[in-house]
């Protein structure tokens, strides 16, 4: 289970593709610990009920470093929960090879632009073994397109001191592609793995104004990334690059997204800083008229896991969009399989963008051509 907690809408950057600018307009709401707690517990109760025994939690935003004591107590509320259900030695073997294993897994994570960070955060995080979901587009040329501090600024040498050491730390880069940004992709892509990154994707901004001749760019990007992809592997250096790997993992394993990435309101729940539920992080709002709220925190778990939404959601997963039926690309492809893009990019889960088509039609036939090339 993955509980994804936006402990705040505050953040210090005002990057131009921000997905949250207009759910989070006012930028000013903040979680309080009566609804982290009840979230946690929420979340480790769900967990139970499906017979597991893993609870992951994500601290996210807006930027959760600007909630510190909120991180620090989160961690300390959920172990307290663990051993008062399993005993004190419930966590024995978290971070240590050696050690038993743990009776109840529990991992935490943080989604930061880093911009916040310093030793003391760093010593923090990697001591309860955290992992690292870092907001990076690139290189500074690169990522300062978009990524930019409220004064208009350039967010990337407030970052840049701390890329070494997180380049040590279990970190997953994650960047975003735009039509601002989208001509030097290959070359930062590049440029973020021979920082010693090992994991990252980079995903687009769907905004409905990308152009045919706007494609035709990002495809000779993506062929000099499988391209990259490619020569990574044939030389066996470890790094994850999941834009191109997914395509073509789904394909080789006969795997389908929704089955082995997207556990939306199954395998996840994401809690709004004023303690709605929401079926996964794209939708995390605080308005009160938000579409697709399972809940409260402090509803009955019943009412969360049963409620319209929910179900909803169930009949996501239970059946194919009518737009996709017949289409062979469909079990790897964002349009037909993740709720998020769907809802993001449409407003609705059951919906596809043709925008979003047309891009994953383009992006999963450079990555099997690849292949089959280098094959």
């Amino acid at each position: 289970m993955n509980l994804v907690l936006s402990l705040t809408e505050r953040c210090n950057l005002r990057c131009t593709y921000c997905y949250y600018k207009v759910s989070h307009e006012a930028r000013s709401l903040v979680m309080s610990n009566d609804i982290m707690e009840a979230a946690i517990r929420l979340a480790f109760e769900r967990t139970l009920s499906l017979k597991q025994r893993f609870l992951n939690i994500t601290f996210f935003g807006g930027e959760p470093l600007l909630c510190l004591d909120s991180i620090y107590r989160g961690v300390e509320f959920a172990k307290g929960l663990v051993r008062e259900r399993f005993g004190e030695d419930a966590l024995l073997g978290q971070t240590t090879v050696n050690s038993p294993a743990p009776k109840f897994r529990l991992r935490f994570a943080v989604n930061t632009n880093a911009t916040l960070l310093d030793a003391e955060i760093i010593e923090y995080l990697k001591h309860e073994n955290f992992r690292i979901y870092l907001s990076l587009d690139g290189p500074e040329s690169h990522h300062n397109i978009c990524r930019k501090q409220v004064g208009g600024e350039g967010s990337f040498k407030l970052i840049e001191p701390h890329i070494p050491v997180l380049t040590k730390l279990d970190t997953v880069v994650l960047s975003v592609v735009t039509r601002d940004n989208m001509r030097s992709l290959s070359e930062a892509v590049r440029w973020i793995q021979t920082q010693g990154f090992r994991n990252m994707t980079a995903a687009v901004d769907f905004d409905g104004k990308w152009t045919d001749d706007e494609f035709d760019v990002l495809a000779a990007q993506y062929e000099k990334l499988a391209e990259f992809w490619v020569e990574l592997k044939r030389k066996k250096v470890p790094f994850y690059l999941g834009t191109i790997q997914d395509k073509l993992k789904f394909r080789l394993t006969g795997q389908r997204h929704r089955q082995s990435s997207c556990h939306v309101a199954e395998g996840i729940v994401a809690c709004a800083a004023n303690g709605n539920l929401f079926p996964c992080t794209r939708f995390i709002s605080s308005k009160k008229d938000a579409p697709y709220i399972l809940g409260s925190v402090f509803d009955e778990s019943v009412q969360i896991w049963d409620g319209p939404v929910a179900r909803d959601i169930l009949d996501f997963f239970n059946r194919d969009k009518d737009d996709c039926k017949g289409c062979a690309l469909r079990f790897r492809c964002h349009a037909h399989e993740c709720a998020c893009t769907s809802f993001y990019s449409t407003g609705n889960i059951h919906e596809v963008s043709p925008e979003v088509c047309t891009h994953e039609r383009m992006l999963a036939t450079i990555c099997d051509s690849a292949i089959c090339d280098d094959l």
